[in-house]
């Protein structure tokens, strides 16, 4: 497969987007120097196609689009390996937590959709629920995914082993839950919280 040339212009660099990446995660992406550590520690960094390092070179370029289309910040783990091992003390997990936030916040062309709509969802059951709902969750994303048959064999045989349930409680202290939502909507506005 050939790759794409890579141009760098003023069109093409968006140094907002990077000071924005770089206020959200509480690092600096110009300390990097490409030294290689992040990437050579990183248990995920056979499965992305941007290694950590990669990342942070596109971001120090402004080609953070190209980060965005792909899949590497939905496979990073958050193990923080990267972190650890940086001898410039650039906070790679940080910077993929923001990725992430501005993936999300953008509805951008990003290859792991997929993981934006579990991560909704998921939200969203804790939010009316209060819990976890796995049946309303897996149901909803199948629909949603255009996967409508995609858990058909599996769920009589979790409700046979009462692994799954068809109704539901919300936890009682639902208005609890629901002011933690509100707090961090609210740490979001303010530009606190990711």
């Amino acid at each position: 497969m050939k790759k794409k040339k890579m141009l760098i212009s003023q069109e093409t660099m968006d140094i907002d987007m990077v000071r924005k990446v770089e206020q959200l995660s509480g690092t600096s992406v110009r300390r990097c120097f490409q030294c290689g550590k992040c990437s050579a520690g990183c248990p995920m960094a056979t499965f992305m196609d941007h290694p950590p390092n990669r990342i942070v070179r596109l971001l120090q370029l402004g080609q953070w689009q190209r980060i965005l289309a792909g899949r590497s910040i939905w496979y990073c783990v958050s193990c923080e390996t990267c972190s650890t091992r940086c001898p410039n003390q650039v906070h790679l997990a940080s910077i993929m937590d923001a990725l992430r936030k501005l993936s999300w916040d953008q509805d951008g062309p990003s290859k792991e959709s997929y993981v934006q709509l579990a991560n909704r969802l998921f939200l969203d059951n804790i939010r009316t629920y209060g819990r976890q709902y796995e049946m309303r969750l897996a149901a909803v994303f199948n629909v949603k995914s255009g996967q409508f048959l995609k858990d058909m064999m599996l769920g009589p045989k979790l409700l046979t082993k009462g692994k799954l349930k068809v109704f539901h409680q919300k936890n009682r202290n639902i208005a609890e839950v629901e002011k933690i939502f509100s707090r961090i909507e609210e740490m979001r506005r303010k530009g606190e919280a990711l």
